[in-house]
């Protein structure tokens, strides 16, 4: 079975929670990253995703520079070891309804494994893992919605998860 390290991603973007959202925005632009890690005194407190953004700031019409890393971040931070098996991994997707998860080797945070980089590459998927129910069709790399065919993934993505006005504060 593969595990947490086979899967994750390695660079990690650090934040500090005083640090403006706007300010996190641009960093996770530019970085090219959908979360960062929030650290204070060197120790990691939080994270914060591209969702946060968008639902806990601007779907609530907070200015972007005037709130803080630590207004926002989910706290208490939730890891899993680098040893750890996928199946594992998905089942505290599931269980804790995320999508993002740090990877830890000892204290230290060393990666980062998102659902996206065990399923989302995926075409079509048949099967998850044993203690899941068969999958068949399209998986939503964002929210893990199934579909039956990838022109109604693609209409989803869209509407749900692009569109809607969201990114234009209109929602």
């Amino acid at each position: 079975m593969p595990k947490a390290k086979d899967v994750m991603r390695s660079f990690i973007v650090e934040v500090d929670p005083e640090s403006y959202i706007k300010e996190v925005a641009s960093l996770m632009k530019e970085k090219k990253v959908g979360s960062v890690i929030v650290k204070k005194d060197n120790n990691p407190i939080g994270i914060i995703t591209e969702r946060d953004v968008l639902y806990k700031v601007v779907a609530e019409g907070k200015d972007p520079s005037k709130v803080k890393a630590k207004e926002i971040m989910s706290s208490p931070l939730i890891t899993v070891d680098k040893e750890t098996d996928l199946e594992e991994v998905l089942k505290i997707f599931k269980e804790k309804g995320i999508r993002r998860l740090p990877v830890k080797e000892g204290d230290k945070i060393v990666g980062i494994i998102t659902l996206r980089s065990i399923i989302g590459d995926l075409r079509s998927v048949e099967e998850v893992t044993k203690d899941f129910e068969k999958i068949q069709g399209y998986i939503c790399a964002f929210c893990g919605s199934v579909f039956p065919t990838e022109k109604d993934l693609s209409k989803h993505i869209d509407r749900v998860h692009i569109g809607a006005g969201i990114l234009e504060g209109r929602r």
